[in-house]
């Protein structure tokens, strides 16, 4: 029998109870114990790791969410935050592309920017995000492929990403040049981190298909923790955020290997 912990299986359980308090504001512990076959003990350590996180507050029998993270699966939301900062971050990583590329553009709200801005130069794109995908379709520069898979679960909430094993063995059968990664969570001891498994396995398939990773992250997202690390911070060769990382978060990513590359707002 498999032992209960931070495994694929217990972060999948953690993604529906962070779903149900969501849409519910708060859970109860024998409701979910019930739900997926597991103890009381066991949830409550669900509940606990989500309390660290701060997503809930764990109240007796239970927990309710903390009102912060009720977009916590609220794609849509989190699009039109820091717009300034991730179209910078787009113009950034748009210098990174040279005629002749083929590039994998990872789904996300930062990485969305960055594909209106292709047509210019004569590039191959691969995606799993049919967003991504409906900004390319009329650019004639892009010749364009698309995983396949199943569309994520999370369609009301705005995310039209194709995943699992399909996906993953698509990703798997070619070679890039470089890869825009996005990542729900930059933490310096954990790495990069999302929510989802098999958000995790098709970003982990992406990396082994590039030889260059650029991850695009805004700043919102450093020091934050999700439920599963897809990547330790030394598989990243470049790393594109904003002009709010201080000097002191710069110099330790830059002792850790990675070029940090500062993308500035215009602007006031």
């Amino acid at each position: 029998m498999r032992k209960e912990g931070m495994n694929m299986n217990s972060a999948r359980r953690l993604e529906e109870i962070a779903q149900i308090l969501a849409a519910r504001g708060s859970v109860e512990v024998q409701e979910l114990a019930k739900r997926f076959s597991v103890t009381g003990k066991t949830i409550r350590l669900d509940l606990d790791k989500l309390a660290k996180m701060g997503m809930v507050e764990r109240v007796h029998g239970g927990a309710v969410l903390k009102q912060p993270q009720t977009d916590l699966f609220q794609i849509r939301t989190r699009r039109k935050t820091n717009l300034r900062e991730k179209q910078a971050i787009a113009q950034r990583a748009l210098e990174y592309i040279e005629e002749g590329d083929i590039i994998i553009i990872d789904a996300g709200s930062t990485t969305l920017p960055l594909s209106r801005l292709l047509g210019d130069k004569r590039i191959t794109l691969l995606t799993n995000d049919l967003l991504i995908a409906g900004e390319v379709l009329e650019k004639e520069n892009v010749t364009l492929y698309v995983t396949g898979g199943r569309l994520s679960d999370h369609r009301r909430e705005g995310v039209y990403t194709l995943l699992g094993r399909d996906a993953e063995a698509l990703l798997r059968k070619y070679k890039v040049n470089k890869l825009f990664l996005a990542a729900t969570a930059v933490n310096f001891k954990q790495g990069l981190m999302v929510y989802s498994e098999d958000v995790a396995a098709a970003k982990k398939a992406m990396m082994q298909a590039a030889e260059q990773v650029i991850c695009m992250a805004d700043y919102s997202k450093f020091h934050q923790q999700a439920f599963l690390t897809f990547a330790r911070l030394e598989e990243i060769d470049v790393l594109i955020t904003d002009s709010r990382i201080p000097d002191e978060d710069v110099r330790y990513l830059e002792s850790r290997g990675i070029k940090v590359d500062v993308a500035r707002t215009s602007g006031p």
